[in-house]
């Protein structure tokens, strides 16, 4: 069969296009040429923007393949210029598109867990969440109609998908984790064990509940729609692992692979405003759980991981011990600044504070007490009248 797949050389193109070849697929990748990973050097490349429709017809000429796999681009250029020149459409989405992703008025809140068939957001000119009363606040009240207008861009992205291949699939990526991802979450982790930081502040504790999966996982979850062409053909399907961490779990196991102690101190998100917009995704303007269900693709295309998460988890921190080297000036969509001074007085003002707080207002800890009576003789109640 001869493939075309848009994108291929970030975190889970690689493994897409090891898995094509290994079904003996013939291969052809259509990137920008921005990166050129050694392990496909041997595969067919085409340079090109895939975001525009002028430079996807210029570097595709005339061509037709019998499935393309869009990992990249905009699909709202990709299929029409792609309709009627391949058998098999299958696209890359995101969980964004969800309503409730990002909390606005009249929008469906999202469930925990998300089910392919919850609404995707169809108006991205919603109201602002809320009124502004912090810094941190503010920012993300701007940024909802923003927010909204980017999750309503996906799902016109998913109809245009639809309307030029009947039979296309769309899956529905979270977090990633994995070498080349343009955003990696875990260096946040990462760098401040490196440095010996005695601590991290995470906003609210670090409770807040992302899926996330893992690269090799995500190209499994594409490479089972490929094979299953009379399942998948007009369906929607959410990937991510089938477990998901929660940040402060994220940071402990990080943490914990790498052999250190870092003190993980829960601040509240009006005040830890650099971690809340930089350690949570999108700038912490997306619900405080977002949890998908992977059970559709587990039943009905008999997907299984192609690698344990915790141990894609460690073999990404053995490959940061082989890259001391790396920068993450190459990743534009990573903010945090590692503003150590700052963290270190934002937490000893907030200590500060706290301390003198309790001495304000006089509090009374209430006992432990078991729920069920204890009576010390037949047919009489126990001491609390139970």
């Amino acid at each position: 069969m001869r493939v075309l797949v848009v994108g291929g050389t970030g975190p889970t193109g690689p493994h897409v296009v090891r898995g094509l070849l290994t079904r003996g697929d013939d291969v052809t990748i259509f990137h920008r040429g921005s990166h050129e990973p050694p392990e496909l050097a041997e595969v067919e490349h085409i340079h090109g923007d895939p975001h525009f429709r002028a430079s996807i017809d210029a570097a595709l000429g005339t061509r037709d393949f019998d499935a393309v796999v869009a990992m990249y681009g905009r699909l709202r250029q990709l299929a029409p210029a792609l309709a009627g020149r391949c058998g098999r459409f299958v696209a890359v989405g995101g969980v964004p598109v969800y309503q409730g992703f990002f909390p606005s008025p009249g929008q469906s809140p999202l469930p925990v867990p998300v089910t392919e068939d919850h609404p995707v957001v169809r108006d991205g000119t919603g109201p602002a969440a809320g009124a502004a009363t912090t810094e941190a606040a503010t920012a993300m009240a701007m940024a909802a109609p923003t927010a909204l207008a980017f999750s309503s861009r996906l799902a016109e992205a998913e109809a245009a998908v639809f309307a030029h291949h009947t039979g296309a699939t769309v899956v529905r990526f979270p977090m990633l984790f994995g070498p080349n991802n343009p955003r990696p979450a875990e260096w946040s982790v990462v760098r401040r064990v490196r440095d010996s930081r005695p601590f991290m502040i995470l906003p609210d504790g670090g409770g807040q509940i992302h899926t996330r999966c893992a690269a090799a996982n995500a190209a499994a979850f594409v490479l089972a729609v490929v094979g299953a062409p009379a399942v998948a053909g007009g369906q929607v399907y959410n990937a991510g692992e089938a477990t998901s961490w929660s940040l402060r779990d994220w940071a402990t196991t990080i943490a914990r692979l790498m052999g250190a102690d870092l003190e993980l101190v829960g601040l509240p998100r009006e005040i830890a405003v650099e971690a809340t917009t930089t350690l949570l995704p999108l700038a912490g303007t997306t619900a405080t759980h977002v949890v998908v269900s992977t059970e559709k693709a587990r039943r009905e295309l008999g997907y299984t991981p192609a690698v344990d998460p915790l141990d894609a988890l460690a073999a990404l921190v053995d490959w940061y011990g082989e890259h001391p080297d790396f920068d993450p000036a190459a990743s534009p969509s990573f903010t945090d600044r590692f503003d150590y001074a700052g963290e270190d007085a934002l937490l000893a003002e907030y200590r500060a504070a706290a301390a003198r707080l309790a001495t304000v207002v006089e509090q009374r800890a209430a006992p432990p007490v078991h729920s069920m009576p204890h009576p010390q003789e037949p047919g009489k109640a126990d001491h609390r009248g139970r």
